[in-house]
């Protein structure tokens, strides 16, 4: 019995505790670049896990999603790197199958993406660089980003929690 109330309990931490996906979906025209931040939001958001998929882009009309920092390298497009940031200044740069990762992943949820976009032949798009999610820490989350007066972007993007899963979705 007590081995069965463990294994609950272990199921249960992970459940709470673990950094979930996200899920991103390109409605798009444009090539999405995504540049993923995770962070510790309970211990002044360190540790602090930074990936992006640049060069290797969503394409248009496409989704992905990431189920952890230690699987991402096997999405297309792929994160197949990590650079991981520590409370007093250390930096390290982890392949996606490191087990730091596994263990970042149980303490550390989504907390924005630095994203750009840019043509399908590879040219930039006027305004196409923006933030998106827990901007920086302790901040209320930036849940959508659109065009404005003075600033014409093209796109709609939205980032939200539902069911445990974070989703980004950028749509024109």
């Amino acid at each position: 019995m007590k081995k069965v109330l463990c294994l609950i309990g272990v199921v249960i931490y992970t459940g709470i505790f673990s950094q979930g996906k996200i899920n991103i979906f390109n409605y798009t025209q444009y090539n999405l670049y995504n540049a993923l931040v995770g962070s510790d939001a309970g211990n002044n958001c360190y540790p602090s896990v930074n990936g992006t998929n640049h060069p290797v882009p969503v394409p248009p009309g496409v989704a992905v999603t990431y189920d952890g920092y230690h699987l991402s390298g096997n999405k297309t497009p792929p994160i197949d790197q990590w650079t991981v940031y520590f409370a007093g200044g250390g930096v390290s740069t982890q392949s996606h199958l490191a087990p730091l990762l596994i263990s970042l992943g149980l303490s550390t949820t989504w907390q924005m993406n630095k994203f750009t976009v840019d043509d399908v032949n590879g040219n930039s798009v006027p305004y196409s660089g923006n933030s998106i999610g827990t901007i920086a820490c302790g901040t209320p989350v930036v849940d959508y980003v659109g065009p404005t007066p003075g600033y014409p972007i093209p796109y709609e993007a939205f980032w939200f929690t539902a069911g445990g899963e974070t989703y980004f979705v950028i749509q024109p």
